[in-house]
């Protein structure tokens, strides 16, 4: 295996409802893809915070809290949520939504999963998007390995 991009990015607040695309180049020859990613911290424990965040939302959402102040806690402890999308140089190979901070995929002609498509690793520039659906910490770490053989 051949690893053709491992790094660590910093998303923040600023880049909450935004795209950061990270490019990568796949050799000649390669016939499958292996992606890990990581990201963490995935939660916010700050009670206080994550209950403003839920009567925030709700008010912009419908104008008014729609739960009570028990039923919010219920929801805690807040958490970060990005998605996964790749380009290849023929275009989008598929987004992964599962919202866990830990996950792996495999990509080739024959099979994919997590929301990605069998496709041919064709040699040329790629690019791995995170999509920042939802920052509720300062900062993110995402870890980032992608390998082909």
């Amino acid at each position: 295996m051949q690893t053709v991009l491992e790094g660590q990015y910093e998303i923040t607040r600023k880049n909450q409802s935004t795209h950061v695309r990270i490019p990568f180049r796949v050799p000649e020859k390669a016939e499958k893809m292996h992606i890990s990613v990581s990201y963490d911290p995935k939660y916010n424990f700050d009670e206080e915070y994550g209950l403003a965040l839920i009567e925030e939302s709700m008010l912009k959402q419908a104008g008014e809290p729609l739960m009570s102040k028990g039923e919010m806690r219920a929801c805690l402890p807040v958490d970060n949520h990005l998605s996964f999308s790749i380009d290849s140089p023929d275009g989008a190979v598929g987004t992964a939504h599962r919202g866990d901070n830990r996950q792996n995929f495999t990509i080739s002609a024959d099979d994919a999963q997590g929301g990605f498509y069998p496709c041919e690793i064709k040699s040329g520039d790629w690019t791995f998007i995170v999509s920042v659906t939802c920052i509720v910490t300062d900062t993110i770490t995402v870890s980032l390995k992608i390998e082909v053989e």
